[in-house]
């Protein structure tokens, strides 16, 4: 249980607002797991658990059933059982957690970003080291370039056995291995330059409740929806889009700023990128074909001096053999 605003841990607080950065929270705004949180009366300490499926005890209890003074939700104090750490009691991403296998507890995170991003990056830990983002996006990116190769790979089998393909395994492993650095360069610096746009564009227009590494973590796991590029035909565009998407509901939520504020600052980072390499591209294209253009000129410009000469060569000998007999004569 913590503060919305700052991240502050509340377990043990005898009041309704948080002693670090002053602002007043509710306990219905969080829901507890039955069993390991126990709410105390603020009188007599005596403790008792709370109900599904929110986990807090009944609105309607006014009394302490040990000393019979008042308690209620506005006054309860809520700690962990005995034996119990506040970090165990966080809700986390199914990949982090003990169930089942790790495959089932990826995909299960993969499809809470898809579906419900605000409540994933709800899941994530402020101060939970940037590294597990990044390790989490890398690993979706390799599964999504293994199974897009598949295709490729069986033709080449294919082409292999019968004889009609000359690409050995050495080489598909070194274009598969090009492909994954060229892939993984450009994926780490359009993930930073996004970021850094993203949270400078937040600042410019009101501020952001956390730091860059938030909204570095909205990015990374909202990365989860490049998966989706598996699908055949329309899957890169499909992943580039609900990535976008799910970037700008965690930035919302991760940061606590309006939606339209997080869509104009997550939005305008890709769209400028966008730009600037395409931008790019054209200027080399342009440049190519520039020197292409004048380097056809000079060599048109030089086929023209040499069939003049050529020309000039002709006349100059038939004027030879004209004038020849005459000068015998």
């Amino acid at each position: 249980m913590r503060c919305q605003s700052c991240d502050y841990e509340l377990w043990h607080c005898t009041k309704r607002v948080c002693p670090e950065c002053g602002d007043a929270f509710s306990l219905t705004e969080y829901a507890f797991e039955c069993g390991k949180v126990l709410f105390h009366c603020p009188h007599c300490d005596h403790g008792i658990e709370g109900k599904n499926p929110s986990g807090r005890p009944p609105e309607n209890i006014e009394q302490c059933a040990s000393c019979g003074l008042a308690v209620g939700l506005d006054l309860f104090i809520v700690r962990p059982v005995a034996g119990l750490q506040a970090d165990e009691l966080s809700p986390q991403l199914p990949i982090y957690t003990a169930n089942g296998s790790w495959f089932s507890r990826y995909f299960a995170t993969v499809w809470l970003i898809l579906s419900q991003p605000q409540q994933a990056i709800s899941r994530v830990p402020i101060h939970e080291p940037l590294q597990k983002a990044w390790k989490f996006f890398a690993i979706t990116i390799l599964i999504t370039l293994a199974v897009g190769m598949i295709p490729f790979a069986f033709i080449i089998l294919v082409g292999n056995i019968f004889g009609s393909s000359s690409l050995g395994a050495i080489k598909f492993a070194i274009i598969t291995f090009g492909e994954l650095l060229v892939v993984g360069v450009f994926s780490f610096f359009y993930i930073v330059m996004w970021s850094l746009l993203t949270h400078v564009l937040l600042h410019i227009t009101g501020g952001s409740s956390f730091t860059l590494r938030r909204t570095m973590q909205a990015v990374l796991y909202g990365g989860g929806a490049v998966i989706t590029g598996v699908v055949p035909c329309c899957g890169g565009l499909l992943s580039f889009v609900w990535w976008l998407v799910a970037s700008t509901n965690m930035v919302a939520k991760g940061q606590r700023v309006h939606g339209g504020r997080a869509s104009f600052a997550t939005l305008f980072g890709p769209l400028l990128i966008f730009i600037f390499v395409c931008g790019s591209y054209l200027m080399l294209v342009f440049a190519i074909t520039g020197l292409g253009v004048a380097r056809a000129k000079v060599n048109s410009q030089q086929m023209q001096q040499q069939v003049q000469q050529q020309v000039t060569q002709s006349d100059s000998a038939e004027k030879e053999v004209i004038d020849s007999p005459l000068e015998k004569q």
